[in-house]
């Protein structure tokens, strides 16, 4: 079963029945204003995500019927909410599992993965320093090159797809490139090697079937900002990377969420201009991505 364009996410256009696949990316009980509970899920296919909310009388009964990660097929009507926000939802009646698909239907993928890695590779050769470029050359062997260009950089919201991570660190670098750019007091190779490395975490704690993203032990265990600076330690170790350029970036590793009373998993506040740069870039590209994909 293949889905029709139209029952595509991104082809959501105007208020209408529907009766198609998704994928369930999450599952939650909430309570609407009135205080009546309702099911809000968030569903996809390789297009986008979108959320559906459902009404049921029994409601725990359809709760635990379906799981996160199946393929359903969803009855009900899209409809545009707030009026005229060009934002779309789906008012769900009834949702069953189904065994037959086309997978290829519901992975969600960086369409444009190719460009991508030429614009990261443009910028990297734009690095003048021979001890950060033998850095980066430690820790993009062949296998972390591939894990980096196919890992998702979230599970929720921001970049939550196949190739995810590869955009967002481009989206990093390429703001870090502005800002360099305005403030030349800045050092510019520092900045764009710690865009480059900031989320290299990431590439170790995501497991990612069909269209489903989770977090693995590992992530959930030392998270991947403390990943991100064990994995810098060790290779400025073997390359022997001068003592200021290392902490440096296992800094902005560590600081790249924003000072620790955010509460965004920050080891420490940001301290040089560099890591600064690096906190409001990563939240930028993070913010913009995230109203995109809504």
């Amino acid at each position: 079963m293949t889905k029709e364009d139209e029952d595509f996410i991104k082809n959501f256009h105007k208020n209408r029945d529907l009766n198609a696949q998704f994928s369930i990316n999450n599952k939650e009980i909430k309570k609407s204003i009135n205080g009546k509970d309702y099911i809000e899920f968030t569903l996809s296919d390789k297009s986008g995500e979108i959320k559906g909310r459902m009404f049921p009388k029994n409601i725990q009964e359809i709760y635990n019927a379906v799981q996160t990660g199946e393929v359903i097929t969803t009855i009900g009507k899209i409809q545009e909410f707030p009026k005229d926000s060009g934002k779309y939802n789906i008012i769900i009646k009834k949702i069953y599992p189904i065994k037959t698909y086309d997978e290829e239907d519901f992975v969600r993928k960086l369409p444009n993965k190719d460009e991508k890695i030429e614009e990261i590779e443009k910028l990297i050769e734009t690095i003048d320093d021979v001890e950060l470029r033998q850095l980066i050359d430690a820790i993009f062997d062949e296998e972390t090159l591939n894990k980096f260009y196919n890992a998702p950089a979230a599970k929720f919201h921001h970049h939550n797809y196949i190739g995810g991570l590869l955009e967002h660190t481009l989206e990093v670098m390429v703001i870090c490139q502005a800002i360099s750019k305005l403030y030349p007091q800045i050092d510019r190779n520092i900045l764009i090697t710690g865009a480059l490395l900031h989320d290299i975490g990431k590439i170790e704690i995501y497991s990612y079937d069909n269209a489903k993203i989770d977090i693995n032990q590992k992530g959930q265990l030392l998270e991947h900002l403390y990943i991100s600076a064990q994995l810098i330690e060790e290779k400025s170790k073997e390359i022997n990377l001068s003592d200021e350029k290392r902490l440096h970036l296992i800094h902005m590793a560590l600081s790249h969420h924003g000072d620790k009373d955010l509460g965004w998993g920050s080891a420490a506040d940001p301290k040089t201009v560099e890591a600064v740069a690096l906190h409001q870039a990563d939240d930028l590209s993070a913010k913009i991505r995230n109203n995109i994909q809504e």
